[in-house]
């Protein structure tokens, strides 16, 4: 093969490389970008979760307050145990 043979195959292969070389690169920042909106999704939705936990954290603390827990008693029906309802174990 002739030098100028060579110098044009050594040109090619140097040409397919960085083909190759600028998808890969393409491909990467696809991907970065894909799992960056991912991430932003997740964190979304993480952040509503911790909103809604908060919540209904409050809402256990007020259903469990013994002014609630008396009222709703009251509502049903209930009362105090009289002391002849109430039993001791030793």
């Amino acid at each position: 093969m002739s030098e100028t043979g060579q110098g044009y195959m050594t040109i090619g292969i140097m040409f397919l490389v960085t083909i190759i070389l600028g998808l890969a690169l393409v491909w990467v920042n696809i991907e970065r970008v894909d799992l960056a909106y991912e991430l932003k999704i997740l964190e979304r939705e993480l952040q509503e979760k911790q909103d809604q936990h908060s919540k209904l954290q409050v809402e256990l603390h007020y259903l469990l307050a013994p002014a609630t827990l008396r009222d709703r008693a009251e509502k049903a029906g209930l009362q105090p145990p009289r002391r002849d309802q109430i039993r001791s174990m030793q």
